[in-house]
């Protein structure tokens, strides 16, 4: 159950962390795989024990079935940003009223540890980014609220719009 908890939350950010995959296949596959030999085992010694207690043996595939569901149609990450969308329009403000400064701004809005800055181009205020800083992952995905597009030249790493004047979009993170 705690590798499902940590796969969802990696995969919550609008480019999925190259973490995730390892502990797939360093987590999962070892449990999906010692399941299937229980069961084969089991079967083998016992088949009608197995069936009488079938609903036992549901709930690993039940749960990797649900998780790999969610994750195709992106819902860990569709839930956390509507969770978080009003609260990040709050910071973004915030962030917009306080101007062009050298050190971003840093806060948890709704579920996301962010920190923001403004984006300018030519010396006029054109968006904010917020640098998601999920630990222990370095942060190389964000947020860009922005009344235009960003420039995809700025996000070569991934640039997707949301919703509105959100974009996600992923830096470089040495994967």
């Amino acid at each position: 159950m705690i590798t499902t908890l940590v796969i969802a939350w990696w995969v919550s950010v609008p480019f999925s962390y190259a973490e995730s995959g390892v502990v797939v296949i360093f987590a999962l596959v070892p449990l999906v795989s010692y399941w299937a030999v229980r069961l084969i085992v089991a079967l083998i010694h016992d088949a009608t024990a197995v069936r009488r207690r079938f609903l036992g043996w549901l709930p690993l595939p039940l749960i990797v079935l649900v998780l790999w569901a969610a994750v195709d149609a992106d819902l860990p990450f569709k839930t956390r940003f509507a969770l978080s969308q009003s609260s990040m329009e709050r910071f973004t403000q915030d962030v917009l009223r306080g101007g062009a400064q050298d050190l971003p701004i840093c806060a948890w809005t709704g579920l996301f540890p962010v920190c923001g800055h403004v984006l300018t181009e030519q010396d006029e205020l054109t968006g904010v980014e917020l640098q998601i800083s999920d630990w222990p992952i370095a942060g190389s995905r964000c947020f860009v609220w922005a009344t235009q597009q960003p420039r995809a030249d700025d996000y070569e790493y991934g640039l997707r719009h949301l919703t509105g004047p959100w974009w996600g979009c992923r830096g470089w993170d040495g994967w």
